[in-house]
């Protein structure tokens, strides 16, 4: 019945503003239909009812050729990376590196974590941790495993967005029946690694690049999205505004915007 409703609802739509494409007004309201039908139907049918996402980025940045990703366990390319240009004060990070965990555990698990585990967390960042290390660590532990076991399995709308995700930012193709009966705390977990393991195969000596598909992405997930965000930097559509932010914090500033934005996103599919 619901679906019925949404179906005519989003036709109705359709011959409403058919002739009046250019107009903005009209261009907002259907956007501004079109996350809560993603919701529901998935992608492939809120474009089936009101076509592809229309809304044109002003300050579009171009988006980078993506890198070959070394599957090699061997590989101590990682490594050899030479140490980020962009630094902060540590009193600074610190404030920061308290708010990371914090999100960290809200995007991941879904809870907010108590004074032990942020203890943890803040010990391991100030001795050099990386946010990334942290990162594994929760998701890779008994307690997210737990969670992997749950009865949540990956719905149509995650699976469509996995594919695209997979193929815009990660270079891959991947059949959607492969998603089928997956956990989508697995799905989450999965993507966001191999979103780790592409941000690694870009130069750090040459950042543009790594910052431009950073812009793209971020872009794409506000776009998406607009309804996950409190944050108004993480809401703005803008690459341009994005690829700016980018430009001025860390390496592992950049990747823990990315793992809570994709985790985030996921979560709110589920």
């Amino acid at each position: 019945m619901r679906l019925a409703v949404i179906f005519v609802l989003a036709l109705s739509i359709q011959i409403l503003f058919a002739n009046e494409q250019n107009s903005t007004q009209e261009k907002s309201f259907v956007e501004k239909m079109r996350p809560k039908m993603m919701k529901i139907l998935g992608e492939e049918w809120t474009v089936k009812l009101i076509g592809a996402d229309k809304i044109v980025n002003l300050n579009e940045v171009a988006m980078p050729a993506l890198p070959k990703i070394i599957d090699d366990a061997k590989s101590t390319a990682v490594y050899d990376k030479k140490q980020d240009k962009i630094t902060i004060k540590a009193e600074v990070e610190q404030k920061f590196n308290y708010a990371f965990i914090k999100e960290l555990y809200e995007a991941t698990r879904q809870t907010k974590p108590n004074d032990d585990e942020i203890g943890k967390s803040m010990n391991v960042l100030s001795q050099g941790g990386t946010r990334e290390g942290v990162y594994r660590s929760v998701v890779l532990d008994s307690v997210y495993g737990g969670m992997e076991n749950w009865d949540k399995p990956v719905k149509k709308n995650s699976a469509e967005f996995a594919v695209y995700f997979y193929n815009r930012y990660l270079g891959k193709k991947v059949q959607i029946k492969s998603l089928e009966g997956m956990n989508i705390f697995s799905l989450k977990r999965l993507v966001t690694e191999k979103a780790l393991d592409m941000s690694d195969a870009f130069d750090y000596d040459h950042r543009d690049d790594l910052e431009k598909w950073y812009a793209n992405m971020s872009s794409d997930l506000a776009t998406k999205f607009p309804q996950t965000w409190g944050n108004p930097t993480r809401k703005n559509p803008s690459a341009a505004y994005h690829k700016a932010w980018a430009s001025k914090v860390p390496v592992q500033h950049i990747k823990s915007e990315m793992i809570i934005k994709i985790h985030s996103a996921f979560n709110s599919m589920i």
